[in-house]
C-alpha cells in the first residue's frame, strides 16, 4: 500500500470561515481511501501567488525525507495560482519519484500530460486574472458613480452597509470626529506631531489601532483630505516588493506606489473640518518640513556611534540650541517607556575628542603603531578561532555557489522566469560579496599578526599623507575623512568615555597613490577599497569626553 501525503489550501478567509477546506479534505480522503495516508497539509487562508506557506514548506521538507510516495491535491491551482511556481513543485516532486495525483488523476511523465497539466495551469493563472480584473472594474464603476469603495473609511467615520434603498456610505462617527478636530487644534496649538501625541496619550485618549499614537499615523490623519469632504480611489497602484525578514506571508509582499493625482478619483463625503482649518495645518506642516531638514551638521553623522548600555544608535539633535549626542533608544521611544538610560553628551565635546584623538594619532604615528602592536598580540592568542571563523565563512560562500548552480538549472529548464532568476542571482551575489568582506577583514587581522615587522613604514606613509592637508580640512572633508578610517564608537555616555575603532588602509607605496583626503568625485573606488590596498590594518583608541 502506497504512502500519501494530502494537501489543502485557501486563500481568502471568508472561504477559511466557511470551512471550504473541510469539503477539500474530505473528498481527497474518499480519493485516497485506497492509500496509506501519512499526512495531511492545510495551508487555511494562504496566498497561491507566493511558495513562502508553512505547511507547503513541510510537505516540500518531508519529501525530501522519503515520507511519503504520493501527494493528493484537489486541483492544481491548490499547489500555486503561478505557472512557473506549479512547474517547480511537480518537477520537484517528480526527481523524487513522487506521484502527483490531482483528485484520482495521475500526472503521467509524457508529453501530452505535460501539456495538460500547462493548461490547467494557464487557465488557473488567467481565472485568477480575471477575476482580479473584474473586481477593479467594478470597484472603478463605483467609484466613478461616487459611491465609496471599501467598508472601512478614515478615521472619525463608519461605514454604513449597503440596503436595497441606498449603497454602503461613509458617516460621521460623533466621538470619533472630535478626536478627529482635536488633533487638527492641538497641531495649530504645538506645531509639533509628537507634541500632538503626548497630549493625546496624557488625555487619555485611546488610538484607533494599537496601543500607542504613533506618529506617522497622526501624519496621515493631519494631511487626509477626507477631513474636508473628499476622499479619493485609485491613488495607488501595486508594484512588486521585495520579501522582508518575516518567512510566513498570508499574501505577497507588494509596495505602492501614488499614482499621479490627475488619475484619482474623487468622491463625496460628510466633512469634518473646514478648509481654512486644513489648510492652515498644511501650510504648518510644510513649513515645519522644511525647518526640520536645515539639520545641524554632525561630524560624527552616519550611524558610526553605538550606545555601550542597549548597544542602539546614537544620533546627534539639538537640544536647547546646543548640538549634543543621545541614544536612539532613550529618545525615540515615545509613547513606549525608554529602554536606555544613558544620558546625552554635548555634541562639540565628543566630535572635539574624537576627532583630536585622530589627528594626535596621525601626527604622531607611534600612538597607532602600539595600538596595532597590542592588538596584534590579541589576534596571535586568537588565531585558531580566527581560522576557524574564515573556514565557517569559506563554508557559506561555497553554499551559496552550489544554489547559484541550482537556480541556473532550474531557470534552462523554463521553471522561472528571466526576471526571477536574475533578481535571485543578484540577492545570493549580494550574500556572497558580504561574505567575502568578512573573509577580508579576517585574513587582515591574520596577517597583521604574521607580518608585524611590515606595517610600521606603511602606517607611517598613510599618516604621512594625511598630514599634508589635515589641516586645512573643510568640516564635509573632515566628515568624510572620519567616515572613511572609523569603523564603529563605542559610547560610554555616562562615564564620559568613547572606544574607536577602524581600520588604516596599507599596501605598497606604488598602489597607495590616492589620498583619502580627496573629493567624493575623486575617489578611485568608493568605501573601504578608496586607495585600492592590499590590506588593512585594525586599530582601537580610548578616547576621553
Amino acid at each position: 500500500m502506497k504512502r500519501v501525503a494530502i494537501y489543502c489550501r485557501v486563500s481568502s478567509a471568508l472561504q477559511e470561515r466557511e470551512k471550504t477546506i473541510e469539503s477539500q479534505l474530505a473528498e481527497l480522503r474518499e480519493v485516497c481511501k485506497d492509500f496509506q495516508i501519512v499526512k495531511e497539509y492545510i495551508d487555511n487562508g494562504w496566498s497561491g501567488e507566493t511558495l513562502d506557506r508553512p505547511a507547503l514548506d513541510n510537505l516540500r521538507n518531508d519529501a525530501k525525507e522519503g515520507l511519503f510516495e504520493v501527494v493528493c491535491i484537489h486541483a492544481i491551482d491548490r499547489l500555486s495560482r503561478n505557472l512557473h511556481y506549479q512547474g517547480i513543485l511537480v518537477e520537484e516532486f517528480k526527481k523524487r519519484d513522487i506521484e502527483v495525483l490531482i483528485k484520482d488523476k495521475k500526472i503521467e511523465d509524457t508529453p501530452e500530460a505535460e501539456l495538460l497539466l500547462n493548461m490547467l495551469g494557464a487557465v488557473a493563472q488567467y481565472e485568477k486574472a480575471k477575476i482580479l480584473e473584474r473586481t477593479k472594474r467594478g470597484k472603478l464603476y463605483k467609484a466613478r458613480r461616487g459611491v465609496v469603495v471599501g467598508t472601512r473609511g478614515p478615521f472619525g467615520y463608519d461605514y454604513i452597509k449597503k440596503t436595497k434603498e441606498r449603497e454602503g456610505y461613509y458617516k460621521i462617527n460623533p466621538e470619533k470626529a472630535n478626536i478627529v478636530k482635536l488633533i487638527f487644534n492641538l497641531y495649530l496649538e504645538l506645531s509639533s506631531i509628537c507634541g500632538v501625541a503626548k497630549a493625546l496619550t496624557k488625555k487619555g485618549i485611546k488610538p484607533p489601532q494599537g496601543i500607542a499614537w504613533r506618529q506617522s499615523s497622526l501624519k496621515r490623519i493631519l494631511t487626509d483630505e477626507s477631513y474636508i469632504g473628499t476622499t479619493y480611489f485609485n491613488k495607488t497602484q501595486a508594484i512588486e516588493g521585495y520579501r522582508n525578514e518575516k518567512k510566513y506571508r498570508k499574501l505577497v509582499n507588494s509596495r505602492r506606489r501614488r499614482r499621479d493625482k490627475n488619475e484619482w478619483i474623487p468622491i463625496s463625503i460628510p466633512p469634518i473640518l473646514n478648509k481654512e482649518t486644513f489648510t492652515t495645518v498644511q501650510k504648518l506642516i510644510k513649513k515645519n518640513h522644511r525647518a526640520n531638514n536645515q539639520k545641524y551638521p554632525y561630524l560624527l553623522s552616519g550611524g558610526l556611534i553605538r550606545c555601550i548600555k542597549c548597544g542602539s544608535t546614537i544620533a546627534g539633535s539639538m537640544c536647547h540650541g546646543f548640538s549634543a549626542y543621545r541614544c536612539n533608544n532613550r529618545s525615540r521611544r515615545f509613547p513606549f517607556p525608554k529602554d536606555c538610560k544613558s544620558p546625552q553628551i554635548s555634541g562639540k565635546k565628543l566630535e572635539n575628542a574624537v576627532w583630536n584623538s585622530i589627528y594626535k594619532a596621525i601626527m604622531n604615528p607611534q600612538i597607532l603603531i602600539n595600538h596595532i602592536k597590542d592588538l596584534n598580540e590579541k589576534v596571535i592568542k586568537d588565531k585558531g578561532g580566527l581560522e576557524k571563523e574564515k573556514q565557517n565563512y569559506l563554508q557559506e560562500k561555497n553554499n551559496l555557489d552550489k544554489k547559484k548552480d541550482r537556480l541556473l538549472d532550474i531557470f534552462t529548464e523554463g521553471n522561472i522566469s528571466k526576471k526571477d532568476y536574475l533578481k535571485k542571482v543578484g540577492e545570493l551575489s549580494k550574500s556572497r560579496e558580504e561574505l567575502n568582506i568578512k573573509i577580508d577583514r579576517i585574513e587582515a587581522r591574520l596577517s597583521q599578526a604574521v607580518n608585524r615587522p611590515l606595517f610600521i613604514n606603511d602606517i607611517k606613509y598613510f599618516c604621512n599623507l594625511a598630514k599634508e592637508r589635515l589641516d586645512s580640512l573643510t568640516f564635509q572633508e573632515k566628515q568624510r575623512f572620519l567616515r572613511y578610517l572609523i569603523d564603529k564608537i563605542t559610547l560610554d555616555s555616562k562615564n564620559r568615555k568613547a572606544k574607536i575603532e577602524g581600520w588604516i588602509p596599507v599596501g605598497n607605496n606604488k598602489i597607495m597613490r590616492f589620498s583619502p583626503l580627496q573629493s567624493a568625485t575623486e575617489y578611485s573606488i568608493p568605501g573601504y577599497n578608496v586607495f585600492s590596498c592590499t590590506n588593512h590594518l585594525k586599530f582601537e583608541l580610548e578616547v576621553k569626553v
